[in-house]
Formats: C-alpha cells, structure tokens, sequence
C-alpha cells in the first residue's frame, strides 16, 4: 500500500535522556542517617607500645628542644659579656645595703651577678667620676667591678665598688729605704698627697645615708714599705656595707690580709646586671656556713618562690592552651548544633570526616525538575534528501 504525504511514518518511539541529576554522598535523605553521621565512629585504641613510642619521641623532642634553647642562651651571654663563666655568686654581705632584708637592685649575699669585659680602651668609672656624671649602678655611684685580690688568680675574686684611682708620684720616693713618695688624684685635682683626704658626702647604706669618705694615703705607703714593695698605682675599693676602703682596712686572718690598690690587669670585669637569689643554691651545696650567715630569710623565701613558679610554669601553659582550643571547639559544635535545629546547613564542616547534609523529612520525596518531551526519529517527505550528518 503505497503511503501518503500526510501519513506519518510508524517507526519505534525512541524515549529522550533524563538529565542525571547528581546528588551528593555527604545528603543524607532520612533522620535516620543524619542521626548516623551525628554519632561518630568509636576511636581505635593504639598499641600499647606505639603509644609509649609516641610519649618517648615528643618528650626527647622538648628536651632537645629546651638544651637548644638553653645553649642559645649561654652563648648569648658569652658573646655579650666576653667573660666565662658569664656569672659569679655574691659569697657576701660586703656590697648589702641592710641588715634585715635583701632587695632588687642591691648586691645581696646570693646574688648571681653577670660580669662584663672592659674593652681594650674603657676603665671603670669610679664613685668620684659617676658623681660628676651622673653614672650610678646598685643604688650608688660608679662602677661594681670584679677583681682578683693583689693579681693572685688562685684566690676568690672580691666583688667591690670602684671608689678612685690613684696615681703613685714617685719624685719624692728613695727606693733604697722605701720612704717618701705620693699619689696624684687626677679626677680630683689633687698631686703628690702623702697624707689624707676626703671624699665629701660619700653616699652609706647606713644612717646617716652620706659622710666624709677619709682616707689616710699615709697608711698605704706604710703597707708598701712593710712588704718592702715599690707602691704603684691603682683603683681605690670599697664595699658598700664597709666601713672604710679595702686599701686601709686590715680583713684578720683572711688571706690576703692586706688588699693592695687595684692594677687595671687584675680587673676581670664589671658588674652589669643581677640574677637575684638562685646563687643560694650554689652556697647551699657547698655548706659555707659564714656566707649562709649572711643570707636574708626573704631571700630564702623568694627563691622557693621562684621555683615553684619556673616548675609551675609549663604545666600551666599547657593547660590554659588545651582549655582556650577545647572551648574553641565546643563553640563551633555547639553552633552548628543551632544551625542543624533550624534546618540550615552549617557553613564550614568541624572535621573533615564530616560532610555536609541536606535535612529533608522522611514524607518529602526528592524534588526532580521537568522532564523534557520525548524524541522521535526525523520523518522525510517523498524525494527530500537527508541532512548532513551532525559532528560528534
């Protein structure tokens, strides 16, 4: 039967593609699975000795760590003090401003004090000098200097201010009989003083806080002339808690009994800084009782103190930084608690384990778009020739 042109031709009915509509993993479609992504899984517990493993490596870690640390700052101090050991323990109450309790900023029995290298052109700056210049360390004038009684490196080095320098003037001395002879006092102006002078208004720790500072010159040449020594010149020392001047003052059955006027070489270096009470540990094991003496109760008292504090220290950062992040997380759950209530998505995951969701009711089925009409094949009319092929 031939067809017509108005017939259309029957051939099999060929059904349009549907758009895949993707649907993430991490949307859940019941409560049910909310519920199972809410609950997380529960953590597998490590190997005993993996975790023994872990403890050992992070706590060889912090100690490496801390020697790091602690060898960074040692060299600090080497490097700005040119000195080593870089502190000395006070052994004294020479340099003490009081009887009854230490304070910061004194030179107190216990004391670790740096000590720092004069360079090749720098003195120290005596009490008279600092008093023109207004030059004071540990609550007076002048330099703290650290210096080797009478050059004798085997003898415990003697922590006492610079007071003046004196000059010896030898243009009236007899070398055969040791007489005669003077100091020049340049930052005074003052030559050729055989007698005494004074030093006005000299600052005490003791009441009356100031008085004539007398020193009898006389006396020194006489100490020279008894050790049959040739006098030269040299810093003037004294300790702030002394009565007098390390040259004029006799120290008993000490050794040495007699502190000549300080060389420039002697000097180790001077006083720039204090670490106060941790040198009682240092007294403390060496069992000296003359300086135990001498250590304030308040000092004691303070250094317990401090260690409770240094010991403390890092249990309680470690604590405050696990509270401060463990409060953090809590506000974020807690937030996105509050967004899952209201039906909204949270903005950022807590965890990268957990996905985002969708919330939809059980009674709701997913929502689909249109679907577009069905494709049938091309119908020709009698004598039309077929289109090109489309390319692929």
């Amino acid at each position: 039967m031939a067809s017509t042109q108005n017939e259309r031709f029957p051939g099999p009915r060929i059904r349009g593609r549907e758009p895949v509509r993707r649907t993430r993993r991490s949307e859940p479609s019941t409560r049910r699975d909310q519920k199972e992504i809410e609950e997380p899984e529960e953590e597998k517990k490590e190997p005993f000795k993996r975790r023994v493993w872990k403890e050992s490596k992070s706590f060889l870690f912090d100690f490496i760590g801390a020697m790091i640390v602690l060898l960074i700052i040692i060299g600090a101090l080497y490097t700005y003090t040119g000195n080593w050991p870089p502190l000395v323990v006070v052994q004294s109450g020479s340099m003490q401003h009081s009887v009854e309790e230490s304070s910061i900023g004194v030179i107190d029995t216990g004391d670790l004090v740096f000590v720092k290298r004069f360079a090749e052109d720098e003195a120290p700056i005596t009490y008279v000098e600092g008093v023109e210049r207004d030059h004071r360390t540990y609550s007076s004038y002048g330099d703290v200097i650290i210096f080797r009684p009478n050059g004798n490196e085997s003898r415990t080095a003697i922590i006492h201010r610079s007071v003046v320098w004196l000059e010896f003037n030898s243009t009236t001395y007899n070398n055969e009989t040791r007489d005669g002879g003077g100091f020049n006092i340049p930052s005074m102006g003052l030559r050729n003083v055989m007698s005494t002078f004074s030093i006005e208004k000299y600052e005490w720790p003791k009441r009356p806080t100031s008085r004539d500072e007398t020193i009898d010159v006389r006396s020194i040449l006489n100490r020279f002339k008894s050790l049959d020594m040739e006098p030269h010149s040299g810093f003037l020392t004294k300790g702030d808690d002394n009565d007098h001047v390390d040259q004029v003052s006799s120290f008993g059955g000490s050794e040495p009994a007699w502190i000549q006027p300080v060389k420039q070489e002697w000097i180790i270096g001077k006083s720039v800084g204090e670490l106060p009470w941790f040198g009682i540990i240092k007294l403390k094991l060496e069992n000296n009782g003359e300086s135990e003496r001498d250590i304030h109760s308040n000092s004691e008292r303070n250094l317990w103190i401090a260690l409770i504090v240094i010991v403390a220290s890092p249990f309680v950062v470690d604590f405050g930084i696990h509270f401060i992040i463990s409060a953090f997380k809590k506000g974020k759950e807690d937030d996105e608690e509050e967004l899952m209530e209201d039906g909204k998505p949270p903005k950022k995951p807590s965890s990268p384990r957990k996905k985002e969701y969708i919330d939809l009711q059980e009674d709701e089925p997913p929502k689909r778009g249109p679907r577009p009409p069905p494709r049938g094949p091309t119908l020709r009319r009698p004598g039309q020739t077929a289109p090109p092929p489309r390319k692929r």
